[in-house]
């Protein structure tokens, strides 16, 4: 589901297979988090949050979606996927679950939004695989919002402006 509150992607390359993709989509749409993962079971360092990130259906980008999950796990399920799914030398490399995960993808890219319960907008930057996150503070409510200046139109040399009217 695309929100114009969040834009941007992440993209990886190369482009998820087909398994890669299909684990990603069963996961989400079964509401579990991502410690009922093949690597996260028993892991206390593995994020308990659902997976919003979404996979497109080319597999080249994941974008966020703010309806299955609080924007304060973009990061650290990001860096779960990163480390457990798909990078060289994952935590599930040579797991039988995930035998036809290549584990060969390098992720690179930018989304920022902001989600309904949220004061501030979240922005998430992965470069070759490393996560970042940060909050992107909202200015304070005392900060009067400004109109633009309307300027005078332009007038021609020839042109004569006359008083107006008094009521």
């Amino acid at each position: 589901m695309h929100d114009s509150r969040f834009i941007g992607c992440i993209r990886v390359s190369p482009p998820l297979n087909e398994h890669e993709m299909a684990f990603l989509r069963d996961l989400s749409e079964a509401g579990r988090t991502l410690r009922s993962t093949p690597t996260g079971r028993g892991n206390s360092d593995v994020p308990f949050a659902r997976l919003a990130w979404e996979v497109c259906d080319d597999g080249c980008c994941l974008s966020w979606d703010h309806d299955v999950e609080a924007t304060r796990w973009m990061a650290p399920s990001l860096t779960f996927l990163i480390d457990h799914l798909f990078r060289a030398g994952g935590e599930g490399e040579g797991r039988r679950q995930l035998q036809e995960f290549t584990f060969d993808h390098v992720l690179g890219g930018v989304v920022v939004g902001r989600g309904d319960r949220d004061a501030d907008t979240t922005l998430i930057e992965v470069v070759d695989n490393a996560v970042s996150g940060r909050l992107v503070p909202t200015r304070c409510s005392a900060t009067k919002e400004k109109s633009p200046t309307k300027r005078p139109a332009r007038r021609g040399s020839n042109v004569i402006e006359f008083r107006p009217r008094r009521a």
